[in-house]
């Protein structure tokens, strides 16, 4: 959470709530009428060190202003209620702004709950007290403070405070409580959350062992806040999803369009996983990419990709050739699979137009046995096309596998990083 304590604002905003008019004239009436059990009149022998105390506070001499409200507090002579709302009030006053927060809690919290304190000034006192029990790291009057006005007024600031408080004692449950409606209330009024909201609410979640509230938000930051690190998080969770070769393949397909591929292991499981799924274009694609940019650079990791190039390129020299009769033949098939493992090859060798006409021809006839896998090709054949409209309708088909859909989401998150194959 930034830093959002500001002293200045803090003190200013205290004042000396309902003090006489008669007795510190230089202070603002109160606004709600005089409560009958607090009428406004100082114990005769305690007016000159309360007065003296009012003069040192306006002249921000605090430890003046304690010393005379002490010596207040000390006359052996019964006092009024008003006589001790005020002096807990001057000295909350003057603790405060000696940054001594915990004694100013102390005196705040009394002033607060006498019958002197206005009623309606109680609301942000009582925000007033959970900044200042914050400061002073005492986390349960912090969180009892925030609560309470949390509770009462629904106010964002408290709700990042109080989510923080909960964060710090460990207690994930209320963090994720608390944070989540943060976020979600400041995200309805148009405005983004800090990023450490969204990090707080994601460890909190982690600690909850809450996986999709974890990887919502990896994809809010990546969104939102879009460093290196998010995505390596983002691209790490995914990986941990995939199972099969088509969503592993899929997976690794949009870390190469973002960027983000750099590993010669990532370049050769790409490779495996294109060369498994009838797809050996794809395989000669990330191989020769990988060599070329020094992707793949120990002379280990060389060897077993130009083995793997060798193969891609005996398997693509017999595929190649045949498209125009994969093509015929799929075109009169009445069930579109053929055409979509088709759009697939054009697709796999950079025929992005070819690709984008098989894939609407197999989902247009229907019987296609997975959506999700056609609506991520045709999206990224439209992207490579730069028709960002289209590609969108596409990934927005992606529905039915909840981490293809995902994938999905974040190439129309990321459209203009869409590789050319």
């Amino acid at each position: 959470m930034s830093n959002r304590f500001c002293l200045a604002t803090l003190v200013a905003s205290l004042g000396l709530m309902g003090a006489a008019p008669s007795t510190f004239a230089a202070e603002k009436p109160s606004k709600e009428p005089e409560n009958p059990a607090c009428p406004h009149k100082n114990a005769k022998k305690v007016e000159k060190p309360l007065s003296e105390s009012t003069k040192a506070r306006e002249a921000k001499n605090w430890d003046e202003v304690l010393a005379k409200a002490n010596e207040a507090d000390a006359v052996p002579v019964e006092k009024t209620e008003y006589d001790k709302f005020v002096i807990h009030e001057q000295r909350g006053i003057a603790y405060a702004s000696q940054k001594k927060y915990a004694e100013a809690v102390t005196e705040l919290d009394a002033s607060m709950n006498s019958p002197c304190y206005p009623e309606g000034e109680k609301n942000s006192r009582t925000k007033v007290l959970m900044q200042l029990a914050y400061q002073a790291k005492d986390w349960p009057k912090a969180i009892d403070y925030g609560a309470k006005h949390y509770a009462a007024t629904g106010d964002l600031d408290t709700g990042l405070y109080l989510a923080n408080a909960y964060y710090i004692k460990d207690d994930y449950a209320n963090t994720k409580k608390v944070m989540g409606d943060v976020i979600a209330k400041t995200e309805e009024n148009g405005r983004k959350p800090e990023e450490s909201s969204y990090r707080i609410l994601q460890s909190a979640c982690y600690a909850l062992k809450d996986t999709g509230c974890v990887n919502d938000m990896i994809e809010r930051l990546v969104a939102n806040y879009p460093k290196p690190e998010y995505y390596q998080n983002l691209i790490a969770s995914l990986l941990q999803q995939g199972k099969t070769d088509k969503e592993l393949l899929n997976i690794l397909r949009l870390m190469d369009g973002l960027g983000f591929m750099n590993q010669a292991g990532e370049y050769i499981e790409m490779a495996d996983h294109a060369t498994a799924s009838g797809l050996p274009g794809e395989a000669q694609y990330i191989l020769e990419k990988g060599l070329k940019n020094g992707g793949i650079s120990s002379q280990h990791d060389k060897e077993r990709a130009n083995r793997a190039l060798t193969d891609a390129k005996t398997a693509v020299a017999l595929d190649k050739g045949t498209l125009e009769q994969q093509d015929a033949t799929a075109t009169k098939r009445p069930s579109g699979d053929a055409d979509v493992k088709l759009g697939a090859a054009y697709l796999s060798y950079g025929m992005n137009d070819k690709a984008i006409e098989a894939l609407k021809r197999g989902l247009g006839k229907g019987g296609v046995k997975d959506t999700d896998e056609a609506g991520l090709l045709l999206g990224i054949a439209y992207l490579r096309s730069n028709n960002k409209d289209e590609a969108a309708k596409a990934f927005q088909t992606v529905t039915k596998n909840p981490l293809m859909a995902r994938i999905a989401k974040l190439w129309m998150m990321n459209s203009g990083g869409a590789a050319a194959g």
